[in-house]
């Protein structure tokens, strides 16, 4: 990863040590409750792969649980191909905040073969902004730029 902007500015950067530290910082802002989920970046599988021994050493400091996610919710928060063909890490502050994501994904489904109605495409982003725990701006925000 050394196209990272932070790779011109610190000679010795490193990628790993960049999103264990992000990672890090997430598992502990979740673990506080300050937030109910967090998002790793998108990686390849492989790049997912690696990460996954210090983000579990990160959930366990801070008692977050953890979600191997290849196949991202799509909403109208983030551009469609946010994720595309890559995996996120989920770090969800407990197993409530899971079944409501995989709840979402379901409704998505049920989204898709109705051909996407505008009301439940944005219920849906709106329930995933609530477990994002983005404010009401933030929220309207996005949608306003990615609806």
């Amino acid at each position: 990863m050394t196209d990272h902007p932070l790779s011109q500015i610190l000679p010795s950067f490193d990628s790993h040590s960049y999103h264990a530290g992000i990672n890090m910082a997430f598992s502990e802002v979740v673990g506080a409750g300050c937030k109910m989920l967090a998002l790793s970046s998108t990686y390849s599988r492989e790049y997912a792969e690696e990460m996954l021994s210090a983000t579990r050493h990160a959930a366990e400091e801070y008692n977050t649980l953890l979600y191997i996610e290849p196949d991202l919710l799509v909403t109208k928060l983030f551009p469609k191909d946010v994720a595309k063909d890559k995996t996120v890490i989920l770090i969800a502050h407990n197993q409530s905040v899971l079944d409501e994501y995989h709840s979402l994904k379901k409704l998505k489904i049920e989204s898709d073969e109705k051909g996407n109605p505008d009301e439940i495409e944005d219920e849906i982003a709106r329930r995933f902004g609530v477990l994002l725990s983005y404010d009401k701006a933030t929220l309207e925000r996005l949608l306003a730029k990615h609806g």
